[in-house]
């Protein structure tokens, strides 16, 4: 069932709190703005990235009842039960979202995704013990939990455009390692969270920079994304090849990465949030899926290229490998490195 929502109504929506999510949830935030205008809730280091943008759009950044209050509908993006829970106690009348994790009850107007018992589901992944969630793209299930509110999202591909600040930022650090504004450059994202097992593994990092520098002349710009910098280091210590850049200074900030990832011809990148920035600012982006499902993020891929190796513990979603020696992240370790690098060579090419 879905909402009749006046036409001046007061929407608030809790956005995800994971960059990858949030990216794929920015056509519903823009149909927002266009309808008129929402309170996004979230953190305020991602919702950065929309700084000159959604205007019509308020922000706020606390979890607690007080600031939710005077709304006349919450769209919840989030799957925590605390979310339901916080717009339930700020009495908003409707309330929408999955109906999962025995938060339904505390919803007006719900969705329920499918589940699979205990299968291998569509033919990827590994037998489950028990009922799953059945895999689906997160920014198509934005777009219908949407719909639970009336709000109609039009255009559905995410978008980013980089702030004019953060994109001059960029630039001059660009320049300052002698890459002009004119000069065609590759963007390698080796960022990941300290221990996780969705970032590839800097072995698989060194080979493939090793590989495409074999074969092109073309700068490799090297980023991690906030707090990921550790990566980052971790890649460096095991040498750069000569077309190797890190920029100095602080890791850029989200909203500089984004204009990092406007000025490249190609982003590199394991299956984490930069990646779909890189696509929502309009650059193709070579992914390196591990352990993760790409079945999550499977809308608007005519200029993404996929690559994993097809193992028996894959995908798992976990957030530290369980493998142990030689086994630990088998999933990376499979991944060609020479194929990436010809996946590269063919997206790279200058516009």
């Amino acid at each position: 069932m879905k909402a009749a929502l006046p036409e001046h109504a007061r929407l608030l929506i809790r956005v995800p709190n994971w960059l990858g999510d949030l990216v794929m949830a920015e056509p519903v935030l823009r149909a927002a703005d266009e309808r008129g205008g929402a309170t996004l809730v979230g953190p305020p280091r991602l919702l950065a990235l929309f700084d000159g943008k959604l205007l019509n759009c308020d922000r706020l950044y606390a979890d607690e009842p007080r600031g939710w209050r005077g709304h006349d509908a919450a769209l919840l993006l989030t799957g925590s039960l605390r979310s339901a829970l916080i717009a339930a106690r700020a009495q908003i009348p409707v309330r929408a979202g999955l109906a999962r994790d025995a938060r339904g009850w505390l919803l007006t107007h719900s969705m329920r995704p499918a589940r699979e018992a205990g299968r291998v589901p569509l033919s990827l992944g590994v037998h489950g013990r028990g009922a799953r969630w059945l895999p689906r793209p997160f920014a198509s299930v934005c777009v219908e939990l949407a719909s639970l509110v009336g709000l109609e999202v039009s255009s559905r591909r995410p978008r980013l455009l980089p702030s004019w600040p953060a994109r001059e930022a960029v630039r001059l650090r660009l320049e300052s390692q002698g890459l002009a504004s004119e000069r065609a450059f590759v963007a390698v994202n080796v960022g990941s969270r300290p221990h996780s097992a969705k970032g590839a593994t800097p072995q698989l990092w060194s080979a493939l920079l090793a590989s495409f520098a074999r074969q092109s002349d073309l700068p490799l710009v090297l980023v991690s994304g906030p707090g990921e910098d550790q990566a980052l280091a971790s890649v460096k210590a095991r040498g750069l090849p000569a077309s190797a850049i890190v920029l100095p200074g602080a890791p850029l900030d989200l909203p500089e990465l984004c204009a990092l990832f406007s000025l490249a011809n190609l982003v590199v990148s394991a299956d984490n949030g930069p990646r779909h920035v890189a696509a929502a600012a309009g650059t193709p982006v070579v992914v390196l899926c591990g352990p993760t499902d790409p079945r999550h993020t499977a809308d608007h891929l005519q200029r993404v290229r996929i690559l994993r190796a097809s193992e028996p513990c894959s995908p798992c979603h976990r957030e530290v490998c369980p493998l142990s020696g030689s086994s630990n992240l088998v999933c990376f370790q499979h991944i060609d490195p020479d194929l990436v690098a010809r996946s590269m060579l063919e997206l790279a090419q200058p516009l």
